[in-house]
C-alpha cells in the first residue's frame, strides 16, 4: 500500500512567509535578549532559548507561548469521554512548525501538529478526541483520516480516544523513530511524511540514550513508552550491525546534549531572574482555558519596517472557544464558517491589544495557506478584518503609490 502523496504547495511562498514569521516567535525573540543584553553568540544564544523555552513547559505553573490550556477526555472511553474532562497543556504552535512548513509541507505540519497534540495529552494523563483534534487544526473528519494515514502504514501508534494499547507492529512514536534510525539511517522518507525535524530526532535518541543508560527520561516520556524503547533496545542490541549503529546514535544524541549547556561565562542567575521577570510581564501564569499568547507586530510599525527591530507586542488569543465548538457541532463535514470565524477573531483580538496580525501570522494559526485565508477574508464582502496590510494597504497597489511618491497612512 502506498502513501497518499501530500499535495505541493508554493514552496517559494512558504519560505519567504517563514523569513517573516521566525523573527517573531518566543525562541528567536528570547535568542535576540541574549545577544544584547548579556552578550551571547548567536549559536549560544539559540541554545540557551530553546532550553528556557523547555523550562518553561517543565515548570508546569507556567503556560509557554503558543500554548494553550484546553479541556480534554480523561478517559480512552468514547462512552465517558464527554463527561470525565481533564486540562491539558498543549502546543499550539510548536518550535518546529516553521521548519516543517516550508521544508514538508502544509499536510505534513498539519499531520505534525495532530501527533504532537496527542502525546502531548497523553503524557499529561489525558486522550486526545480526534473529533476536538480535527475541529482544532481545521480539518474535516475526512481529512483528519487522510492526514493522519501515514501513521498507520508506518506502524505509528497514536493514543487518542477509543485507542487501546498498541498492536503488534505499532511503536509509540519515539520507540518508532529508535527502530528506524537503527534499520535504515535517520533520513528517511517515513520521518519526512511524519514531520521529523532534527532537532526533534535528536530529542527521540536522547531519551532512548537515557533509557539504555537505566535513567528514566525526566520528561517527555509515559511508561508505555519507557517500555517501548527498552523493548526496541532488546530486540536490536543484539545485532553486530545494530550495535555499530546503535553506538554511533547514542552519541550523536549525547552530543545533542552537551552542545545545549550554556556558553562559558553565561550569568545564569541574572539571566533566570530576567525570565522570570519577562515570564509575569506577559502573564504567562493567569491564561485562561484555551487562550495562548502570540507575539505580533505593533499596530504603529509601518511597512518596510525591518523586523528584528521592530516593535512587537504578545497579545492573548483565544485559540478555541465554546462558539468554535458549536460551529463544529453544527455542520462536522464543513469548516469554511469555522475557519473564517477563528480568522476573525484573532485579528479582532489582536487589534484591540495594540498589534496587527498579517496573513502569514493567520495562517500559522489556522494551519491554512496564506492564499487560502486570504480567499477567505474576501469572500466575506462586508466583514470588517483588520490584517496588518488591510491597515496600512500592504500590496501591490500600495507599492506603486509608494514608487510614485505618494506616502500612505494606516487606514
Amino acid at each position: 500500500m502506498s502513501v497518499p502523496k501530500p499535495p505541493q504547495p508554493d514552496r517559494c511562498r512558504v519560505r519567504h512567509e517563514s523569513t517573516w514569521l521566525r523573527p517573531k516567535s518566543p525562541a528567536a525573540l528570547l535568542a535576540r535578549a541574549l545577544c544584547s543584553e548579556f552578550g551571547q553568540a548567536p549559536e549560544a544564544a539559540a541554545r540557551i532559548a530553546e532550553a528556557s523555552l523547555d523550562w518553561m513547559w517543565e515548570v508546569g505553573e507556567v503556560t509557554p507561548p503558543g500554548c494553550a490550556r484546553l479541556s480534554v477526555p480523561a478517559t480512552s472511553s468514547r462512552r465517558y469521554a464527554a463527561a470525565r474532562r481533564t486540562l491539558a497543556q498543549v502546543t499550539v504552535i510548536g518550535p518546529e512548525d516553521l521548519d516543517v512548513w516550508s521544508e514538508m509541507g502544509l499536510a505534513v505540519l498539519q499531520r505534525r501538529r495532530l501527533v504532537r497534540w496527542s502525546y502531548e495529552i497523553y503524557r499529561q494523563g489525558g486522550m486526545a478526541s480526534l473529533m476536538e483534534l480535527a475541529a482544532w487544526a481545521n480539518l474535516t473528519p475526512t481529512a483528519l483520516e487522510h492526514r493522519l494515514a501515514p501513521l498507520q502504514i508506518y506502524g505509528v501508534w497514536l493514543p487518542h480516544v477509543g485507542a487501546a494499547r498498541p498492536e503488534p507492529g505499532q511503536l509509540p512514536l519515539d520507540a518508532w523513530i529508535a527502530r528506524r534510525c537503527l534499520e535504515a539511517g535517520c533520513a528517511t522518507r517515513e520521518m519526512r511524511a511524519l514531520g521529523i525535524t532534527d532537532a526533534l530526532l535528536r530529542r527521540a535518541l536522547l531519551r532512548f540514550a537515557q533509557v539504555l543508560d537505566g535513567v528514566a527520561p525526566a520528561s517527555g516520556c509515559s511508561p508505555l513508552e519507557r517500555e517501548a524503547l527498552a523493548d526496541v533496545a532488546r530486540r536490536t542490541g543484539g545485532q553486530a550491525r545494530a550495535r555499530q549503529n546503535l553506538a554511533g546514535l547514542l552519541a550523536q544524541a549525547r552530543m545533542s546534549a552537551s552542545d545545549a549547556a550554556p556558553a562559558a561565562g553565561f550569568d545564569g542567575p541574572r539571566y533566570l531572574s530576567w525570565l522570570g521577570r519577562t515570564v509575569e510581564e506577559l502573564r504567562l501564569r493567569d491564561l485562561r482555558e484555551g487562550e495562548l499568547v502570540y507575539f505580533a507586530l505593533a499596530a504603529d510599525q509601518p511597512d518596510g519596517v525591518r523586523l528584528r527591530s521592530a516593535r512587537v507586542r504578545p497579545v492573548h488569543l483565544d485559540f478555541f472557544t465554546a462558539d468554535d465548538a458549536a460551529t463544529v457541532h453544527a455542520a462536522r463535514h464543513r469548516v469554511a464558517d469555522l475557519k473564517f470565524q477563528r480568522i476573525e477573531r484573532y485579528a479582532h483580538d489582536a487589534a484591540a491589544q495594540g498589534a496587527l496580525l498579517s496573513l502569514p501570522d493567520l495562517s500559522l494559526l489556522c494551519g491554512m495557506h496564506s492564499a487560502a485565508v486570504r480567499r477567505k477574508i474576501i469572500a466575506h464582502v462586508g466583514a470588517d478584518v483588520p490584517t496588518r496590510g488591510r491597515v496600512w494597504r500592504i500590496g501591490r497597489r500600495a507599492k506603486v503609490r509608494r514608487q510614485r511618491g505618494e506616502v500612505l497612512q494606516p487606514s
